[in-house]
């Protein structure tokens, strides 16, 4: 069984689709601009109470339990560590992309600068040191959520619980 440690959750209610968590992440890791190891994907426009509304949901490699790109990959490349992270070994990578074809999200994609697979780790290294993932880091909003599963769920909490505050007071201050 392994071993999670801390967690990024992301939270779409609070992205606002400004791609500073995957521009943090490209500047991080040095990524070329078509590089996406973080998607800020667009949902709509929809139409909402006669009114159109566009939201945004941060996504990343989801380090699976059993991740597809880690069976297939020839060379042992893709990589599973004993705490979940999933990661490409840049030495054993060959650049075959069947980790790509076989990862149902997409999320493996090929370096163009370097001929490897490019692909979210986590920050490993920033979090071995310590620090937080840089996309976490970075968001302005609040969307990427990272801490230990009981500090992830209390955060989500909080913040639902002001969000529904939030709708009371506005519901009692339109009745008088």
């Amino acid at each position: 069984m392994e071993r999670r440690g801390n967690i990024l959750q992301m939270d779409s209610s609070r992205c606002i689709g400004c791609f500073a968590c995957e521009t943090a992440c490209k500047m991080e890791h040095g990524f070329p601009a078509e590089i996406h190891p973080i998607r800020g994907m667009m949902i709509g426009p929809l139409e909402q109470n006669g009114e159109f509304v566009l939201s945004f949901v941060p996504t990343t490699c989801s380090h699976c339990e059993n991740p597809a790109c880690v069976a297939v990959c020839p060379s042992g490349a893709m990589q599973k560590r004993d705490d979940g992270i999933v990661f490409s070994d840049l030495e054993l990578c060959i650049g075959c992309q069947t980790c790509a074809v076989a990862c149902p999200f997409g999320v493996p994609q090929l370096n163009p600068q370097t001929g490897k697979i490019a692909k979210c780790d986590g920050c490993k290294d920033r979090c071995a040191d310590g620090l937080w993932p840089v996309c976490a880091l970075r968001c302005p909003t609040g969307a990427l959520i990272y801490g230990t599963p009981s500090r992830v769920v209390q955060d989500i909490r909080h913040k639902g619980a002001l969000r529904v505050a939030g709708r009371v007071l506005s519901f009692e201050q339109g009745k008088k």
